[in-house]
Protein backbone atom coordinates (compact mmCIF):
# COMPACT_ATOMS: atom_id res chain seq x y z
CA UNK A 1 0.00 0.00 0.00
CA UNK A 2 1.74 3.55 -0.71
CA UNK A 3 0.33 6.05 0.97
CA UNK A 4 -0.56 9.75 -0.43
CA UNK A 5 0.06 12.63 2.35
CA UNK A 6 -1.46 15.29 0.78
CA UNK A 7 -0.94 18.73 2.88
CA UNK A 8 -2.22 22.29 2.24
CA UNK A 9 -4.98 24.59 3.54
CA UNK A 10 -8.57 24.32 1.84
CA UNK A 11 -9.66 27.47 2.81
CA UNK A 12 -6.48 29.35 0.78
CA UNK A 13 -6.91 29.54 -2.94
CA UNK A 14 -2.82 29.94 -2.90
CA UNK A 15 -2.67 26.85 -1.24
CA UNK A 16 -5.22 24.49 -2.13
CA UNK A 17 -4.64 22.68 -5.38
CA UNK A 18 -2.80 19.79 -3.93
CA UNK A 19 -6.25 18.88 -2.06
CA UNK A 20 -8.32 19.38 -5.03
CA UNK A 21 -5.84 17.12 -7.36
CA UNK A 22 -5.96 14.72 -4.45
CA UNK A 23 -9.83 14.59 -4.18
CA UNK A 24 -9.81 13.86 -8.10
CA UNK A 25 -7.25 11.21 -7.86
CA UNK A 26 -10.24 9.78 -4.65
CA UNK A 27 -12.81 9.40 -7.56
CA UNK A 28 -10.46 7.20 -10.20
CA UNK A 29 -10.26 4.83 -7.05
CA UNK A 30 -7.23 3.42 -7.80
CA UNK A 31 -5.97 0.37 -6.30
CA UNK A 32 -2.93 0.22 -3.81
CA UNK A 33 -2.85 4.10 -2.73
CA UNK A 34 -4.18 5.63 0.36
CA UNK A 35 -5.07 9.17 0.08
CA UNK A 36 -4.24 10.80 3.62
CA UNK A 37 -5.18 14.28 4.12
CA UNK A 38 -2.88 15.82 6.23
CA UNK A 39 -3.78 18.69 8.70
CA UNK A 40 -0.52 19.56 10.57
CA UNK A 41 3.09 18.51 9.73
CA UNK A 42 3.85 16.15 12.26
CA UNK A 43 1.70 13.79 10.62
CA UNK A 44 4.28 12.61 8.64
CA UNK A 45 5.44 10.63 11.82
CA UNK A 46 2.87 8.22 11.32
CA UNK A 47 4.03 7.03 8.60
CA UNK A 48 7.36 5.52 9.47
CA UNK A 49 8.47 2.52 7.83
CA UNK A 50 5.66 3.40 5.90
CA UNK A 51 5.74 3.66 1.68
CA UNK A 52 4.78 7.43 1.30
CA UNK A 53 4.77 9.79 -0.85
CA UNK A 54 3.95 13.78 0.02
CA UNK A 55 1.87 16.06 -2.16
CA UNK A 56 2.30 19.70 -1.61
CA UNK A 57 1.85 22.95 -3.39
CA UNK A 58 5.60 24.50 -3.87
CA UNK A 59 5.50 28.45 -3.73
CA UNK A 60 7.39 29.62 -7.32
CA UNK A 61 7.56 26.59 -9.23
CA UNK A 62 5.92 26.44 -12.90
CA UNK A 63 5.06 22.50 -13.33
CA UNK A 64 5.05 19.52 -11.35
CA UNK A 65 8.38 18.58 -9.94
CA UNK A 66 9.77 15.62 -7.70
CA UNK A 67 11.78 16.88 -4.32
CA UNK A 68 13.77 13.88 -3.51
CA UNK A 69 16.04 15.67 -1.18
CA UNK A 70 14.78 17.02 1.75
CA UNK A 71 18.05 18.69 2.51
CA UNK A 72 17.28 21.43 0.08
CA UNK A 73 13.68 22.05 1.38
CA UNK A 74 13.86 25.31 3.38
CA UNK A 75 12.75 25.34 6.97
CA UNK A 76 12.75 28.58 9.25
CA UNK A 77 13.57 28.37 12.87
CA UNK A 78 10.54 27.37 14.52
CA UNK A 79 9.30 30.64 17.08
CA UNK A 80 6.61 28.54 18.37
CA UNK A 81 4.86 25.12 17.84
CA UNK A 82 2.49 26.63 15.03
CA UNK A 83 5.74 27.62 13.16
CA UNK A 84 7.04 24.21 12.38
CA UNK A 85 6.61 23.19 9.06
CA UNK A 86 6.96 20.28 6.54
CA UNK A 87 10.84 20.13 6.32
CA UNK A 88 11.16 20.12 9.72
CA UNK A 89 9.25 17.65 10.65
CA UNK A 90 10.97 15.17 7.39
CA UNK A 91 14.44 15.97 8.40
CA UNK A 92 13.97 15.02 11.86
CA UNK A 93 13.14 11.80 10.51
CA UNK A 94 15.87 11.37 8.39
CA UNK A 95 18.09 12.73 11.63
CA UNK A 96 16.72 10.03 13.72
CA UNK A 97 16.90 7.21 11.20
CA UNK A 98 12.99 6.65 10.79
CA UNK A 99 13.48 7.96 7.13
CA UNK A 100 15.86 6.48 4.36
CA UNK A 101 14.73 8.22 1.41
CA UNK A 102 11.67 10.79 0.57
CA UNK A 103 9.48 11.48 -2.52
CA UNK A 104 7.70 14.72 -2.49
CA UNK A 105 5.28 15.56 -5.67
CA UNK A 106 5.48 19.42 -5.57
CA UNK A 107 2.96 21.12 -7.71
CA UNK A 108 2.13 24.59 -8.52
CA UNK A 109 0.30 27.08 -6.50
CA UNK A 110 -2.22 27.63 -9.78
CA UNK A 111 -2.86 25.61 -13.25
CA UNK A 112 -4.89 23.42 -14.70
CA UNK A 113 -5.86 21.15 -12.66
CA UNK A 114 -6.91 18.03 -14.78
CA UNK A 115 -3.42 18.42 -16.30
CA UNK A 116 -1.20 18.99 -13.06
CA UNK A 117 -3.42 15.33 -11.66
CA UNK A 118 -2.39 13.82 -14.91
CA UNK A 119 1.05 14.49 -13.98
CA UNK A 120 1.16 13.60 -10.26
CA UNK A 121 -0.63 9.99 -11.47
CA UNK A 122 2.35 9.71 -13.30
CA UNK A 123 5.06 9.99 -10.66
CA UNK A 124 2.99 8.50 -8.41
CA UNK A 125 3.65 5.23 -10.95
CA UNK A 126 7.18 5.64 -10.69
Amino acid sequence: MLYLLVFGNPYLKEDNLAILVADSILKDRIKDIEIVKCISPDEVMNYTGKDFVILDVVSGIKDVMIIDDIDKLKSDSPVSMHDFDLGFFLKLMKETDHLKSVKIIGIPQKGNMKEIKEKVLVLLKK
